[in-house]
């Protein structure tokens, strides 16, 4: 699988069928660092994450906290095998995302990117797909999780 720079689509509001506008996913943001022992150890839980989530309901989308040029970032993405969208700052900025102070961290943003959780330290699937069945128990939302 590629990783991707630029997921403006899916960060923003998309227009459906009818013109309506209408929520986009909702989003799972990682901070990562190549010099983050723990985010070395997440990454392989969040591709398979990624890998099972329906990708109209949740995105993982992956945040290089050392903010390299995109191009030096999807080379060092690649060599640690992030196979999620990995974002630009630009990007980053948008969802008004302010850089933690503990790697890794992660954020769970609603489809309208309002923060739902922060979590601090190396999470797993099991972690995220629990926290997610909660958000959506307490919003009412159904996510297709496989």
């Amino acid at each position: 699988m590629l990783t991707g720079l630029s997921t403006s689509a899916a960060l923003s509001v998309h227009a459906s069928e009818s013109g309506s506008a209408e929520p986009g996913p909702w989003k799972i943001v990682n901070y990562w660092s190549v010099t983050c022992a723990p985010c070395r150890l997440e990454i392989p839980e969040l591709n398979l994450l990624n890998e099972s989530l329906s990708s109209d309901d949740v995105i993982v989308l992956g945040v290089n906290f050392d903010e390299h040029e995109p191009a030096k970032t999807r080379q060092i993405a690649r060599r640690m095998g992030i196979e999620f969208t990995t974002l630009e700052q630009a990007e980053v900025e948008a969802l008004h995302l302010v850089a933690p102070f503990v790697l890794p961290t992660t954020y769970i943003l609603s489809p309208d990117n309002k923060v739902m959780a922060r979590l601090v330290g190396a999470q797993d699937r099991e972690s995220l797909t629990a926290k997610l069945i909660e958000l959506a128990e307490f919003n009412q939302i159904d996510f297709i999780i496989q």
